[in-house]
Formats: structure tokens, sequence, C-alpha cells
């Protein structure tokens, strides 16, 4: 017991000298994998290294450091990973995430070993170590072609790997070095496409390794930076080279993180006695104070022994409001294009989500209708998810609109607010609109028609009388117009 005692008191004081060469970042300690499994295991979110690691302390303060230069410089964070797991998916010209992901991870090797070869000395000591020890598991055209250009790009002598084609190309692509950052996606979809030809072997087998990972809260992390620049099918793609499961809720969530939707809450003011003044002729009646006066003197004698109450005012905090409840319903017909970027789908979506997302933050209950020629039906809840269930759904057919079922629902939650994102091709709004019109008088009722110019003048006048009505030429306008509509909707409310 003592015995292994030791050895892991051995591991923790290597690891803290890892940590003070990069300034002591807020890492979980090393444990001691049981299974030996792997260079760099994870066991519960937690850095784990095998037993036969421990032989040899340089070397295992060299592999610490990997380690934690790969959670403060390169990845570093997911959205970085992903920008990288893009660039080597454009690189490689297939859909292999796999093969992908050993990119990312070879090139963040590259980066951050380079870094540190740099420093000086001691640290190229170290680094070289590492690569001999990782050289010796190399088994595939791939790992020998990135040894051999290592072997190159270092000025080392790590395992002796003849130069090939492959080399010459990498030493041009790192060429302007590792240390400018706007050149990493394109260094590694460069070299993406150079060793794509190749088969792997053991280097970048594991991993992709991001502080979120690493914490455990990479699932929750958003990545609205590359969800707004993807498809859904390439999002999903990246999120699978990193090892996390993405959908199209997920694709929606992360870009709306870009989108901020403020409820304004005036603050209130308040008086209270701070002490008591004299009572003069000139004061107004109601201040005077006669119970306090006669304490003071059995005669009130004015200016004498009359006196009032001082009173200050001071802000408070807002008071709490009347939350309205949300209905969204949301038009998935053929005519609104699909879940694709910049279509009507698109836009609507991301905004139903958005406003969902915030009735949901302020305590309010939320219900969904998603209509074409059938429809979707998300009762009363508090369950946002199931919500979102019910939003991402694209059911391509005509526009009906349910009448009777949002009046059934708008029922149930009297003073809701209700919005209705739509095209202008609702084909049954006359054998609906007795439903709709009652449900608007119980509930605060908002339409956003898309696509203005294909609207009826006789349908835009039966509309009006519903509520608020936003008519939208262009689909992009339609989020900020959400926005203010539920800004409004969740200011001030008195209770």
């Amino acid at each position: 017991m003592s015995g292994s005692r030791s050895v892991e008191d051995e591991m923790l004081r290597i690891w803290e000298t890892a940590r003070s060469e990069w300034h002591h970042p807020q890492l979980p300690r090393p444990v001691i994998s049981t299974d030996g499994s792997g260079i760099f295991p994870f066991d519960n979110y937690r850095i784990s290294v095998r037993e036969e690691d421990l032989r040899d302390p340089l070397y295992l303060e060299s592999l610490f450091e990997h380690l934690i230069l790969h959670y403060i410089l390169c990845p570093r964070s997911l959205e970085v990973a992903g920008e990288l797991a893009l660039s080597a998916l454009k690189g490689i010209k297939r859909n292999d995430t796999n093969f992908a992901r050993t990119i990312v991870n070879i090139f963040s090797d590259i980066v951050i070993d380079s870094f540190r070869l740099e420093r000086s000395e001691y640290d190229e000591q170290k680094v070289i170590l590492l690569w001999r020890r990782i050289a010796e598991s190399a088994e595939s055209d791939l790992d020998m072609a990135v040894l051999s250009f290592i072997e190159k790009y270092w000025s080392a002598d790590i395992c002796g790997a003849a130069e090939t084609e492959e080399t010459r190309i990498l030493l041009q692509i790192f060429a302007p070095g590792v240390r400018e950052k706007s050149l990493w996606r394109r260094q590694c979809q460069q070299m993406a496409m150079v060793l794509s030809p190749l088969a792997p072997g053991s280097l970048g087998k594991e991993e992709v390794r991001s502080l979120e990972i690493l914490r455990g809260n990479a699932r929750s992390a958003p990545l609205a930076g590359l969800a707004s620049e993807l498809e859904p099918e390439e999002y999903i793609r990246c999120l699978d080279v990193l090892g996390i499961r993405g959908d199209l809720k997920r694709w929606y969530r992360d870009q709306g993180y870009r989108i901020e939707i403020v409820a304004s809450r005036s603050s209130r003011s308040d008086t209270y006695p701070t002490g008591t003044s004299r009572w003069r002729f000139d004061d107004p009646p109601s201040e005077l104070d006669v119970n306090y006066s006669l304490s003071m003197s059995p005669r009130l004698v004015p200016g004498v022994t009359t006196y009032r109450r001082d009173r200050e005012s001071c802000g408070m905090t807002p008071g709490r409001s009347d939350v309205p409840d949300l209905l969204v319903v949301l038009d998935s017909s053929r005519s609104m294009d699909g879940h694709r970027r910049g279509s009507r789908t698109f836009y609507a979506t991301l905004a139903a989500f958005k406003a969902a997302q915030f009735a949901y933050e302020q305590g309010a209950e939320i219900a969904a209708i998603n209509f074409s020629e059938r429809f979707l039906v998300q009762p009363w809840c508090r369950d946002l998810d199931a919500v979102e269930d019910v939003l991402i759904e694209y059911l391509c057919g005509r526009t009906n609109i349910p009448g009777s079922r949002i009046l059934e629902l708008v029922k149930e939650r009297k003073g809701c607010l209700i919005l209705c994102i739509t095209d202008t091709g609702i084909q049954n709004l006359y054998t609906q609109w007795d439903y709709l019109k009652e449900a608007s008088s119980l509930g605060r009722f908002v339409l956003f028609c898309i696509d203005e110019k294909g609207r009826d003048r006789y349908v835009l006048e039966a509309l009006g009388s519903l509520g608020r009505v936003y008519y939208i030429n262009t689909p992009e306008d339609l989020i900020s117009l959400v926005v203010e509509t539920t800004e409004d909707a969740y200011g001030d409310a008195p209770v």
C-alpha cells in the first residue's frame, strides 16, 4: 500500500512541476490507469497515465507538458477544435470522420511541440524524448511520413525515417511556423490533403483534446461560430470528428447564442423616513406630524413646537412581473423550403427556438404547434426539449393552419403570447377564421407573414383584425422582429 502511495506521490510531484512550467493551469490531477489502454486515455474526465510511464520521470514530465499544452494552446477550446475538424474534412474530401480526427490530433501535436521546442534546450530534450517513444509504435505509411517531416522540421534525430514527397510538401506548408493562429485552419486543410492517400496508423488515434471535453461539458458547450458557418449536415460531421453527437436541435441552439433578447425592467422607487424637522406655515398641512409634535410639547406653536417627518427616496430592484406563457405556432409547409441555411424554414425555426428558450428562462410555460397538411402539438409544459422536438420537424405539405387546436391551447392559458410564423398562403384560412378570431381575443396574437410579395389584399385586411401583424419581404428580418416582440412581451408587466 505504501509503495503504491509513493508512486502516486511521485506522479503528482512531476505533474506539479509540469504545471509550474506553464503558469499553473487549472486542470484536474492525473490518475494511474488500471487497464493500461492508450497513450492519453481519459477516466472520468481526468488525465490518466499507464504505470510503465512512471518509470522514466523525464518522459512523464514531457508527456504531462504535452497534454497541458493541448488544453491551454491547441486546440484548447471546442470551438477551435471544431474549426480544425472542418478544415480536415475539407482537405480529405471524403466523409471519413475518423481520419479527420487523426489529422486534427496530429496537427495539434505538431503545433504544441514545435512551440515547446523553441523554449530551451531542456524543453527540446524532453520533446525529442517523447517523440522517440511515440515513434516506437509507428506502424503505417502515414506515421512514417509524419515522423520524417518532424525530423526535418525540427532538425532532430528521432527514428531515421526516410524522406518522402509528403515530407517535402509538409515542410512547405509549415514553413511560416505555427505561432500564427490565423494560419492553422489552412495548414490543417493542406496537411489533410497531403496525408489523405496514406493509411492511418498509431498516431492521432486518441480523442480530440479540449477543455470542454476534459471537464465533461462538451455536449452543452455552444459552438455558435461553427454552427453559423455550416449547413446542418456539415455541422453534424464536424461534431462527429470531436466525438460529440450533433443534430438539428443543437445546430439551431448553438446559433441562438448569438441572438440576444433583453427583457427590460424599470426600477421602482420608494421613500422612507430619515428624521424630523420644523414644520412651518408655508409647509403643506398634511406634512404636520401632530402626534410627534404633542409628544415634544403640550402646546402647538407653529415653527417652534411643530414638526414634520423628513423622507428620502431610493431606487429599488424591479418587482416581480406577470410572465405570460408562450404558444409558438410554426409553419413547416413545402413553401418554407426546409432546413438549410438561408431558407424560410431556417429563419422561422431559429426565431421560434430563441423565443421559446427565452420564455423558458423567464419561467413561462410553453406550448408548440407545427403545422402543414397535418400538425404536431406539444401541450403546455416546462419541457424545452419536447417543445424543440416539435418545432424541428419539417412536415413539407400544404399550408393548413389548425385554428381549432390553437383555440384549445389558448383557452387553457388566457392572456398568453401567441407567436405565429407562416407565409401568406394559408389555404384553409376562412374555414379556421372563427377559431383564430376567438383565440386572438383571449391572448396576445402576433402574426409574422413571410413573403409580402405574394400576399392577397383581402387576406391581409382579414389578418390585420387578429392583432399585430408583420409582413416580411426578406426572411432575415424575421429574427429581429421576433426578438423585438419577445422583449416587449416579457418587459414591464406589473403584478
